[in-house]
């Protein structure tokens, strides 16, 4: 049985390993108006390990989200769904039916008909949050997860089990404001469910390869422009495919991320260092002054004087 908490074992602190073996936490919260007038709060959470051959759902639940294979149901919340042993299927209205396997995320959205249970032969083990708030559509919007396609799979993500159990802690003390540090945390969970996505879906390839000895190679030369068209030629691929490739991996161009690495470059030898800041603007990879003062104002707000001062004020 040891074996089957391994993952949480590693992703936690001993006080907490020794909270999230337990077999079953969960908690539905009691929320107030207050509560209610955050961008995004969280009403549920919690985990179940399922040996194999064991009745799915445990009992006690409330019976707005009492869930039967037979019937199925619908909330009126978000809830994001990790599985990290065995497996199982998940079908919804809208998304249809996947089968799950350990590493993969999915989500239920408000209003959307679902069912899931694990595999009798192997049972699961889940970990899960339930959200809601005036901003929580915007929020998730923001995330590959739609009612359409709502499985995603991330891997083994230690990273994000200390993320949950961060989260089940805070249920679990209900100190003051923890309604606060549980909704920072549900956000966190959905960025690092994504980032892991990422990850996974790029680790090994020749995208990652090339993007990452790009960035290597720009970070290396911030003190003066960079021909991106010959960096393409520099590292063996078309230009067409490079910057696409670029954008797909970092999220912007190879251009944009040269300038602002400059830009930084630039702003700490403003904080830094005595030079003027003409000199600075050179050592930064900008021939123009002129040009400099201009995107350096339209990237930190403030021109390089005005950034100095207001960064240095016992100079």
């Amino acid at each position: 049985m040891k074996n089957r908490y391994t993952v949480v074992q590693a992703a936690v602190h001993s006080r907490k390993a020794t909270f999230i073996q337990m077999k079953h936490f969960y908690r539905y919260l009691p929320v107030g108006e207050e509560v209610r007038r955050q961008s995004l709060f969280v009403v549920s959470g919690g985990y179940t390990l399922i040996p194999p051959h064991t009745p799915y759902p445990p009992l006690n639940h409330p019976d707005d989200h009492d869930l039967r294979w037979t019937q199925g149901r619908t909330l009126q919340e978000y809830q994001v769904i990790y599985i990290t042993r065995g497996g199982g299927v998940f079908q919804s209205r809208l998304g249809g039916s996947a089968q799950i396997k350990a590493g993969m995320l999915f989500m239920l959205f408000p209003g959307e008909w679902h069912r899931y249970s694990p595999d009798l032969e192997t049972g699961w083990d889940e970990y899960w949050i339930g959200f809601q708030g005036k901003r929580a559509a915007e929020l998730v919007a923001e995330y590959p997860l739609t009612t359409a396609q709502p499985v995603l799979n991330i891997g083994h993500s230690e990273r994000l089990v200390e993320e949950f159990s961060r989260i089940f802690q805070e249920m679990r003390d209900e100190q003051v404001g923890y309604q606060k540090v549980i909704a920072a945390g549900a956000l966190q969970v959905l960025a690092v469910a994504m980032a892991a996505s990422l990850r996974q879906n790029f680790a090994g390839t020749e995208i990652a390869r090339v993007v990452e000895a790009a960035k290597a190679n720009l970070r290396e030369r911030v003190h003066e422009p960079v021909n991106v068209e010959e960096l393409a030629v520099e590292l063996g691929v078309g230009y067409c495919w490079f910057r696409r490739a670029f954008r797909e991996y970092t999220g912007i161009s190879p251009a944009q991320y040269h300038l602002q690495l400059r830009i930084h470059h630039a702003s700490e030898l403003l904080r830094t260092t005595t030079l003027t800041v003409e000199a600075i603007g050179q050592r930064s990879g900008f021939e123009s002054d002129n040009y400099f003062f201009r995107i350096f104002k339209k990237k930190m707000g403030y021109t390089p004087g005005a950034y100095r001062s207001m960064t240095n004020t016992d100079r």
